[in-house]
């Protein structure tokens, strides 16, 4: 089974259970548990699209000696330019959170795409848990 079809079904899955807590279960929870379960839905689709995101540039990019941060802002990929302003505008602590693993590793090295999305996704779950530790309480 390749990777990226990995990466389109936890896509897929996490979409999936975010639609069926918030849409569909949503009166049946309290605010706690629907707090809780942010992590069935956010997990899966981090993986996702940080995996998603390493695969199209390692598949896209030719030279596998450049930086991938340096790809990404080569302007040879009008996909990634449109989500790296995408990410941008929501925010200058989303666009590090995209950058620290495609910084972390080359390209050539073996499994580059799941250890991308495997940091990436660790990140966002301990910025996840620093915002339900520090911010949520205070709310």
């Amino acid at each position: 089974m390749k990777l990226s079809v990995m990466y389109i079904a936890a896509i897929l899955f996490g979409l999936a259970i975010a639609v069926y807590f918030y849409f569909f279960n949503f009166d049946n929870m309290s605010e706690t548990e629907l707090v809780n379960s942010v992590l069935y839905w956010y997990v899966p689709l981090i993986f996702g699209i940080y995996g998603i995101i390493a695969t199209r540039i390692k598949s896209r990019m030719g030279d596998l000696d450049m930086s991938p941060i340096k790809y990404l802002f080569s302007g040879k990929d009008r996909l990634l330019i449109v989500l790296i302003v995408f990410i941008g505008c929501g925010g200058v602590i989303g666009l590090i959170l995209l950058l620290i693993p495609l910084a972390f590793f080359k390209v050539q090295t073996p499994y580059f795409d799941a250890k991308v999305a495997l940091l990436g996704t660790a990140l966002c779950v301990l910025l996840l848990w620093v915002f339900f530790q520090v911010l949520w309480p205070a709310l």
